[in-house]
């Protein structure tokens, strides 16, 4: 990144416009943004936001406005909170300096969702087709390992990376997961959102390792089989039980329990989700996530050809128009 000029100015809110490309969109909702936007109702905002000069032409005439480089989430809780002036630090950054800036910024953010990172990270190799993995590792005060491995996430099938974002995933089981194609996946989500990775990795590298056996043998990869996942019961749920036995006497008689040891082991099979009732609840669950990760395929696929076909028919459309104009 050059090096930044700046001046502190205080101005209009009304003078300043969102950067079409934030990194962070705001959630108006959550309990960090609205101790933000109550706080600077209290005391105001403590830090100049950080804005670049812009300007644009109206029917002939100049408008300049300040576009925001960083401090969405301030500025939008300033607005909220009937701020009308701002403190602001005016920087000169050119477009992939302002995504750089927000970027670096942003990397030790607890709250940052990682695939929308990362998503902003690839944009600055876009725009920088010299610049190495070890070039933004220096930037980032990352590793070049950190920096390959958030890259991968890329590779995560749309919904898994929305699982990822909502914090459901932990960052090194996506990082595993994403070693595997999109209709494979789907098949772990489950596990990935369950186990930790020392369990977790090995499951993934297996099944990899089975795709390329299968590849390099040029036969079928065997099928992913169902395997139900151990998980807890709520601890909500859990102290009810203990309080006051409902769920115990129903999957007792359910399962036909004869004995003090089969009561006991389905009890635990139950606090774990592994009980008959709770496997059939996850297997019903697995298939209905295959049958959509089908259906979304053919969607895709569908999508391909017509978008394929159109191309076609605009190109034989366009090479009939030239030879009808050389007719003429």
């Amino acid at each position: 990144m050059s090096k930044q000029k700046s001046k502190l100015r205080t101005i209009k809110i009304t003078e300043v416009r969102e950067n079409p490309v934030a990194l962070r969109a705001v959630d108006r909702e959550s309990e960090n943004y609205t101790g933000l936007r109550d706080s600077i109702i209290a005391v105001g905002i403590l830090n100049p936001i950080n804005v670049r000069e812009k300007s644009e032409t109206v029917e002939g005439e100049t408008i300049t406005y300040y576009e925001l480089c960083d401090g969405l989430h301030r500025y939008t809780a300033a607005v909220d909170a009937g701020v009308t002036e701002l403190n602001v630090q005016i920087l000169t950054l050119d477009n992939a300096e302002v995504l750089e800036a927000q970027i670096m910024a942003n990397v030790h953010r607890i709250d940052m969702k990682p695939v929308e990172y990362t998503q902003q990270m690839n944009r600055i190799f876009a725009g920088n087709p010299t610049m190495t993995i070890a070039d933004m590792a220096v930037r980032l005060c990352k590793s070049p390992s950190w920096v390959s491995q958030r890259l991968g996430l890329l590779k995560l099938e749309a919904s898994v990376a929305e699982l990822v974002d909502a914090g459901k995933i932990t960052i090194s089981n996506a990082v595993v997961l994403a070693k595997l194609p999109h209709e494979e996946q789907v098949n772990f989500v489950d596990s990935a959102m369950t186990l930790g990775s020392e369990e977790f990795a090995p499951q993934v590298q297996a099944r990899a390792k089975e795709l390329r056996d299968a590849k390099n043998q040029g036969r079928a990869p065997g099928v992913v089989t169902f395997e139900p996942t151990a998980r807890f019961q709520k601890m909500a749920d859990l102290k009810t039980e203990l309080s006051k036995a409902t769920v115990g006497p129903a999957i007792c008689a359910q399962n036909k329990v004869k004995t003090a040891d089969q009561g006991f082991a389905l009890g635990v099979q139950w606090t774990v989700n592994l009980d008959p009732a709770s496997v059939e609840v996850q297997r019903a669950f697995a298939e209905e996530k295959a049958q959509s990760l089908t259906a979304a395929k053919a969607k895709r696929a569908a999508d391909r050809a017509d978008k394929k076909a159109k191309e076609a028919s605009e190109a034989q459309a366009k090479a009939q128009a030239e030879l009808q104009k050389a007719a003429n």
